[in-house]
């Protein structure tokens, strides 16, 4: 059976969702930001994550109620997050694990480089 929390801190918190997050991409002249949107919360509500760059790269963070976890999604698509009781679970590659622990939404970083804005590396995007 499926346990997206295997391996896991006790604190951690995990969903599935359809469909990667995808981005939308502002560049300002002293400032970018990058949207994501299609992003869930575990009840399917709308959430939010959102990253901002200062200054080119001097000032990053972002901020969000859910964000995709690039690992364990590749994870699930491999069929580790078998919990060896039951049925195994069969992957859906259009499934992505999000993830909405407390200390993932939210990080101030400095000169760190932004990269293209791809779904499974949002923090970095």
């Amino acid at each position: 059976m499926l346990d997206l929390h295997k391996n896991a801190r006790p604190d951690e918190r995990f969903h599935l969702q359809l469909g990667p997050p995808t981005p939308v991409v502002s560049n300002w002249w002293l400032a970018r930001i990058v949207r994501w949107q299609n992003v869930k919360l575990a009840d399917g509500t709308p959430g939010s994550f959102t990253n901002w760059w200062l200054f080119g790269n001097a000032i990053k963070w972002y901020t969000g109620t859910a964000k995709c976890d690039g690992s364990r999604t590749r994870m699930y698509w491999a069929g580790q997050l078998d919990d060896g009781r039951g049925t195994p679970y069969v992957p859906d590659y259009s499934q992505h694990v999000m993830t909405t622990t407390p200390k993932e939404m939210f990080t101030l970083r400095f000169f760190t480089d932004p990269s293209a804005p791809k779904w499974d590396t949002m923090g970095g995007a």
